[in-house]
């Protein structure tokens, strides 16, 4: 016995040696860049300042002249935090003269290090190598080879005895006969029955499906049971929540205030959608990826897109509202995704290699700068998901409408305008002498002419500003001598003089008025499906068809598309962002890096517009709110000035939104110093020089001609003629006649065009999502500081997958990646996958770090069974993980007893790592919740739905707690529904080890602590479960004994009949509980044993 306690006590000695996951990783992404750049030079290999070196956990351990330097598990004790943190004059670190203090963050992250026992991965290794080693890729994937090779169909070991009707048991059997060991028995039906429901649905099976299973002498009865199950709605729950452990998922952004992610639940739901509807994994992994660039997977009644949410996952991170480092921000957001994209799929700790190549693995620093591209050229957006495929479908029907009845109406207008054109000289100069003083109405009796027209000509002159096509005319016609035939040459000279026709200086960001110049991004159809070219006709309403002819080209806002609305209930984004109803209205610019701090925007109307730099979206706070600015330059084109001279050197792209149901036209962006001067020309210019007024006036009516023909043959657009088109049609004042012809032509066109807006459903839900952006390739940053950015590193995968690299500069490049990571030989998208469902099932995984199979992580317990899986997956199960979990369930390894079939299982395989047997497990504490709320009958079995708030308690306190508190029991909803929050997680569910969400967490934590043990005893949603469920039995069984209601209580709670010993037990509490509470009501009684019951291993705990 001596010996036995001497080996566990070593046993369990060396386990705390074993590096966690989670700590790994905290020490490869904090701790070890931050020892190599802030601490070696002086206390590294070279220079030993105070006799203390910071390069290896031994060195630290030992310290200098001053002691130990850490003391693991104390880092208020430890010398390194007290130097860190300045808090002895003497000892400070970095030396004041050396550099400032850390950051905060950074001695946080040291603190919780050597808290957590100041892991060093891999034993003591250095923190950097000796020299300058190079990478060696080849050599690093010889390490472990297997990983990067095609899984590969594998040959199937022959049957031998009992326990081996599956080829998943041969494996298992075969592995277990090389150790000398043999498989248990199987299990019984009770057992099994509820072992599957739990791993199938997360549910116990009702009272009702036990006794038919029991009932059921068929030889496929487990097949119906487990394809029951699987068609059950409430699989898809089950497995979204073990796969919102993946992408870290929560509905709040954490950091101080805990600020809202708008409406993340959509993406749960999605989840629950896509796992009962056994979407294959290639394409749920490529909807992840690039869902908003596939061909849309459509829901057949709503018609939202469902593919398009997947992509949600990227923005359920944690935010940091107002960093005092924007783009340090921004690497350490970019990091996240990485980590998450790169674990889930992958099952690779890309990110250990953010500043420098990894350690043990063939993952350069170069590659996880190729990666970083695909993040940087995604923007965020709340995305209209419901109506995005039929608003874009609508859009080019509205397209095609308008193509079909363009040039009757075009030609209709023309007609209407062409007889006013003709006295054009005339009332030009007539009007001269109203300006002059004269009256209208003497002037139109003299001349002729109409006095309403006259007026309208006159006031036409008055306000016309430098780029009005009567511009020029109306500074001639205010000139004393205009009239003087001998000098009006010099003074036609004067003012005629041509503008410069000189782009602007700066770097144009994007230039709408040329066709094709810049990529077209927009988000929903609010800018219609391209920038509209110049001479181009914007259509108005059925009394005035022809709105306005574009006197240049721009990206402009489409009144048709001027009723998109949120549906009621929809969640707006936090701060300034959310405020701006943004949603399906955005017109996004390519990225860009800011070089004068000044952005100038070229429009004509009303636009709010978000300067996205470094991706910042948590516009909330004292910081960064000059990102977003509004402008109105009422019916004027001209530059306005965006000052954002606090990101000089940074990234951004701009997205422009119209305001309200305001005209907007974005002609042009540029980053400059100074305000561009250029101007689209829109003011007439004469073909040749003229020697009189009078010249002037019939050289502007020749033109006006010009342009109502143009206008009438839709010819290619003429700098000159378009913006005197557009004049005419916007005052028909000045030309007079009757617009009931063109209003009868158009009739078709707006009988047809209100039958179509009659169609279109305008409100939608949004979800978080990403937009697709434009190509970036990121710099490989040195060390990891942004301030030090090198070498270009093109977008691609990881060069040990030996992809070929994305060079397309007009997306985001996300598309060809998800090719690349769905590809059938990709080695280790499947191979991760069915790891992870094993792992659920079976309670390990075969490579039992699920979320690293690198160097680090551990090697499969059967690697053969692994690549069998993965190539079946692929090709015989279509990628179907409901084929895959049927035929796991269904193995007889599956089905096997949890007790060790003989003495030399547990000494031989004492992990149980071969599955001699099946592994006792807890159940998670979302089971457990759930499984209360069945034996209850309190659960609300409906699917999906906005998330049910938190019970808050008077305990938990904190900024940004929620206001209101939530339903002690959820609504009755299940686990999955209630509200994730990052700061204010269920207390319940924290106890029984709910991952707190922020990296990938495939293998949660299994505490056994005794707060679990009071939580069940003293939880008031625990002990009201209790009382309801002692309710329920009571009115199911009113007029039965004792020994019935003990025997419904625990099929009920347990999915089996109570034991001898258990009957005997139970009626000896309840005489116990009965003389405890004389007179009480008999429901008190039940309550107390019913409690008794659901806090036992027998109900928490699976066999």
């Amino acid at each position: 016995m001596l010996r036995a306690c001497i080996f566990f006590h070593a046993v369990a000695m060396l386990a705390l040696w074993v590096p966690d996951l989670a700590a790994a990783d905290l020490f490869e992404e904090r701790i070890r860049p931050v020892l190599v750049g802030q601490c070696l030079q002086c206390h590294g290999p070279e220079k030993q300042k105070g006799g203390l070196r910071v390069d290896s956990r031994k060195a630290l351990l030992q310290g200098g002249d001053s002691g130990p330097a850490v003391v693991p598990g104390q880092p208020d004790q430890s010398l390194l935090l007290k130097a860190v943190r300045h808090t002895e004059k003497d000892l400070r670190m970095p030396p004041p003269k050396a550099g400032p203090k850390l950051a905060d963050p950074v001695i946080a992250d040291l603190a919780t290090w050597v808290k957590a026992g100041a892991v060093w991965p891999q034993g003591d290794t250095p923190a950097v190598a000796a020299g300058k080693e190079k990478f060696d890729l080849e050599a690093r994937k010889k390490r472990l080879p297997w990983i990067w090779q095609t899984p590969q169909q594998q040959v199937v070991p022959d049957a031998a005895g009992p326990g081996t009707a599956s080829a998943e048991d041969r494996f298992i059997a075969a592995k277990l006969r090389e150790k000398g060991l043999k498989p248990g028995p199987a299990t019984d039906d009770h057992t099994w029955l509820r072992r599957v429901h739990f791993a199938i649905t997360g549910l116990p099976p009702r009272r009702e499906q036990l006794q038919a299973f029991l009932a059921d002498s068929s030889p496929d009865r487990r097949a119906i049971v487990v394809d029951r199950l699987l068609a059950s709605p409430h699989y898809g729950e089950r497995w979204a929540r073990h796969w919102m452990d993946l992408v870290r998922y929560a509905e709040s952004r954490g950091h101080e205030s805990d600020y809202s992610i708008a409406n993340a639940w959509r993406y749960r739901d999605y989840l629950v959608r896509a796992f009962n509807s056994d979407l294959p994994y290639h394409r749920f992994v490529a909807e992840h990826i690039a869902g908003d660039l596939l061909q849309p997977r459509l829901d057949k009644t709503s018609g939202a897109n469902e593919s398009v949410l997947a992509t949600g996952w990227a923005f359920l991170g944690e935010e940091v509202h107002s960093p005092v480092d924007i783009r340090q921000d921004e690497c350490d957001r970019i990091d996240n995704k990485l980590d998450v994209l790169s674990k889930t799929f992958l099952g690779l700790t890309v990110a250990c290699a953010r500043c420098h190549d990894h350690k043990f693995d063939a993952i350069t620093q170069r590659d996880y700068y190729a990666l970083s591209g695909f993040v940087l050229g995604s923007p965020f957006r709340q995305v209209r998901f419901e109506t995005m495929e039929a608003h874009a479908l609508a859009a080019v029907r509205l397209d095609d409408l308008r193509a079909r009845h363009i040039q009757a109406i075009r030609k209709a207008e023309a007609g209407a305008l062409q007889p006013g054109v003709a006295t054009i000289a005339r009332y030009l100069l007539a009007s001269r002498r109203i300006l002059l003083g004269d009256k209208p109405e003497v002037v139109a009796s003299e001349t002729g002419l109409d006095a309403g027209r006259l007026t309208h000509w006159a006031g036409q002159l008055k306000q016309a500003d430098p780029g009005h096509p009567l511009h020029l005319f109306a500074k001639l016609a205010l000139e004393p001598d205009a009239l003087n035939s001998e000098r009006f040459p010099a003074i036609f000279a004067r003012h005629a003089q041509p503008r410069s026709p000189m782009r602007p200086e700066g770097q144009v960001i994007a230039d709408f008025t040329q066709v094709g110049t810049t990529p077209w991004k927009s988000d929903g159809p609010a800018f219609g499906t391209r920038p509209l070219a110049m001479g181009e006709v914007v259509f108005g309403t059925p009394e005035h068809p022809v709105k306005r002819v574009m006197p240049y080209g721009a990206a402009s806002r489409d009144a048709f598309w001027n009723r998109l609305s949120l549906t009621p209930g929809t969640e707006m984004d936090s701060g300034s962002l959310g405020a701006a109803a943004r949603s399906g209205k955005t017109l996004l610019t390519p990225k860009s890096t800011l070089a004068s701090g000044r952005i100038h925007y070229l429009i004509r109307g009303k636009a709010e517009v978000y300067a996205s730099v470094d991706s910042h979206i948590m516009l909330t706070g004292p910081l960064h709110n000059a990102l977003i600015a509004s402008f109105d330059t009422g019916a004027q084109t001209r530059w306005v000035t965006h000052e954002l001279g606090d990101y000089k050197g940074h990234r951004l792209h701009l997205e422009f939104t119209p305001k309200a149901e305001a005209d907007l036209d974005v002609l042009m962006v540029v980053d400059a110093t100074h305000v561009p001067t250029w101007l689209p020309v829109t003011a007439w210019r004469p073909r040749q020089i003229a020697t009189s007024l009078q010249e002037v006036a019939q050289a502007l009516q020749a033109d006006f001609g010009l342009a109502v023909q143009r206008l009438a043959s839709a010819q290619g657009a003429d700098s000159r003629l378009a913006p005197m088109a557009d004049w005419l049609v916007g005052n028909p004042g000045a030309i007079g006649g009757s617009p009931l012809n063109v209003s009868n032509v158009a009739q078709p066109f707006f009988l047809e065009q209100a039958r179509l807006a009659k169609s279109i459903r305008w409100d939608s839900p949004t979800a978080v999502s990403w937009a697709d952006g434009t190509g970036v390739d990121e710099n490989v940053l040195i060390r990891g500081k942004p301030t030090l950015p090198g070498e270009i590193a093109r977008r691609g995968l990881p060069e040990a997958f030996g992809r070929p690299r994305i060079t397309t500069r007009n997306t985001s490049g996300r598309a060809e990646l998800a090719s690349q990571i769905t590809d059938p030989d990709n080695p280790l998208v499947a191979r991760v996958l069915v790891n992870r469902v094993w792992h659920h099932l079976f309670g390990r995984g075969i490579v039992g770090t699920v979320d690293n199979f690198g160097y680090l992580g551990d090697r499969p317990s059967h690697p053969e069974l692994l690549d069998h899986l993965a190539w079946k997956f692929i090709h015989q199960d279509a990628w179907s993980l409901k084929r895959l979990i049927r035929g796991l369930v269904l193995s007889d390894t599956f089905a096997r007893t949890s007790q060790a079939p003989d003495a030399d299982a547990s000494r031989l395989d004492p992990a149980n790592h071969l599955l001699a047997r099946m592994p006792v497990r807890r159940l998670e504490g979302e089971a457990i919740r759930d499984a209360l709320l069945v034996v209850s009958g309190r659960l609300d079995a409906s699917l999906c739905g906005p998330p049910v708030p938190v019970h808050l308690t008077e305990f938990i306190i904190g900024r940004g707690r929620p206001e209101a508190s939530g339903p002690l029991d959820g609504s009755g909803r299940r686990s999955l529904y209630i509200a994730t929050r990052r700061n204010f997680l269920p207390t319940m569910m924290v106890a029984f080890d709910l991952p707190t969400p922020f990296s990938t967490m495939g293998r949660r934590d299994v505490t056994n602590v005794p707060g679990q043990s009071l939580v069940m005893m003293n939880d008031p949603f625990v002990r009201d479960q209790a009382a309801v469920s002692a309710a329920r039995l009571l009115r199911e069984l009113p007029d039965a004994g004792a020994f019935a209601r003990i025997q419904w209580l625990f099929e009920t709670a347990c999915g089996r009949p109570p034991t001898p010993a258990e009957t005997r037990l139970s009626l000896e509490s309840l005489a116990e509980l009965r003389a405890l509470y004389p007179g009480e009501n008999e429901a008190v009684v039940w309550a107390e044993l019913c409690h008794a019951l659901l806090t036992s291993n027998s109900f928490i705990y699976l066999k």
